[in-house]
């Protein structure tokens, strides 16, 4: 996902980094405000033209959305 030499978007990356965490330490209310975040700053760069490879990033939302319905409580 992260190419050594991309040109992603830094800010995105970080939240995207940041929901793959909170996925993997089972913090879905964290996860999900994440994804709400990376949703409404995707949506801003492209109304601002500023972002060139939006499908990967919302190939990226869309399995995020899909991991949090599937989250099962583990206590």
């Amino acid at each position: 996902m992260f190419g050594l030499f991309s040109k992603r978007d830094k800010q995105l990356e970080a939240i995207v980094y940041q929901i793959k965490v909170d996925l993997s330490n089972n913090y879905k209310d964290n996860a999900i405000e994440g994804i709400e975040k990376l949703a409404k700053l995707i949506d801003e760069k492209k109304a601002a033209g500023t972002l060139k490879d939006a499908s990967f990033y919302e190939n990226a939302l869309e399995e995020f959305r899909e991991d949090v319905k599937n989250f099962k409580r583990t206590y």
